[in-house]
């Protein structure tokens, strides 16, 4: 083989990998936890941790996984947060990590009247071992 023929197959694998995480990565995934206020005393129910997602490279806003009539961000405001906490396992996409900053700042705004803690939450990507033996 010639050594042009090499660098070609050393190169493969590498573009396939990126072309791979371009795939895997097209939607940015967050759980969402709150914790309840009891501001006049009495215990209130927290809405269980949910899933939101936002397609990348568009404008989509965030929506409920499976379910996109929800009214998630209603459900949050009713129950007066004390916390509320975003996370996210993203590795090192910076786009999907400004989207889920974008996020917050959106709760920040829309559930100022109980002003909530919010926290983001970045978690390390699972390896793609991981993901295969949590689905066998």
């Amino acid at each position: 083989m010639t050594p042009s023929e090499l660098a070609h197959l050393a190169r493969r694998p590498r573009a396939r990998r990126a072309a791979a995480l371009r795939e895997r990565v097209q939607a940015a995934q967050v759980t969402v936890t709150c914790t309840p206020g009891s501001h006049d005393g009495a215990p209130q129910l927290a809405p269980a941790p949910f899933e939101l997602v936002s397609e990348l490279g568009t404008n989509s806003n965030w929506t409920r996984a499976g379910d996109f009539e929800s009214h998630w961000v209603e459900a949050l405001s009713a129950c007066r947060c004390r916390e509320v906490v975003l996370t996210a396992r993203l590795g090192d996409d910076l786009t999907a990590k400004q989207r889920v900053f974008e996020l917050a700042e959106f709760l920040t705004f829309r559930l100022s009247q109980s002003q909530p803690l919010i926290r983001v939450l970045f978690l390390p990507a699972p390896s793609p071992r991981a993901a295969a033996r949590n689905h066998a």
